[in-house]
């Protein structure tokens, strides 16, 4: 197999959500994304998302690198890498081949290892309003 190894750059930052700065909904990017501020909802991104020391964030992560220093409230899929620093803090579950979690770093929640071509990212969710339809529908 000749598979060439996707480099991420943690360093290359293409989006910053900085502080005090909140964001609600849905953040799709092909280069790295930084959060110092708040962002509610899912990030979705093609190299890295790098949850800063102040960022505060309560939505899905999925990424090929995760880096996360900050609070975590959600689930977090990495398709190569996942780090959560000292300062870190997650509630939900995370997934990805390699793992490092610091001594010290709150996780409430499962742990999934796979080999990267044994997992799958989650689905997004269907919007909200074609949910209810469906179950007022059903009644």
């Amino acid at each position: 197999m000749n598979e060439k190894k996707k480099m991420y750059d943690e360093n290359k930052i293409s989006t910053i959500i900085g502080a005090g700065t909140t964001v609600t909904g849905e953040l799709e990017s092909k280069g790295t994304i930084r959060v110092e501020g708040q962002v509610n909802g899912r990030i979705e991104c093609e190299d890295t998302i790098v949850i800063h020391e102040s960022g505060q964030v309560k939505a899905d992560l999925i990424a090929g690198q995760v880096i996360i220093s900050g609070t975590v409230e959600g689930n977090v899929f990495a398709h190569d890498r996942l780090e959560v620093a000292n300062q870190g803090k997650v509630l939900g579950n995370i997934t990805a081949p390699r793992i490092s979690i610091a001594e010290g770093v709150i996780f409430e929640g499962q742990c999934a290892m796979k080999a990267p071509g044994d997992m799958k990212p989650p689905k997004k969710a269907a919007p909200a309003v074609a949910a209810k339809e469906s179950q007022s529908n059903n009644n």
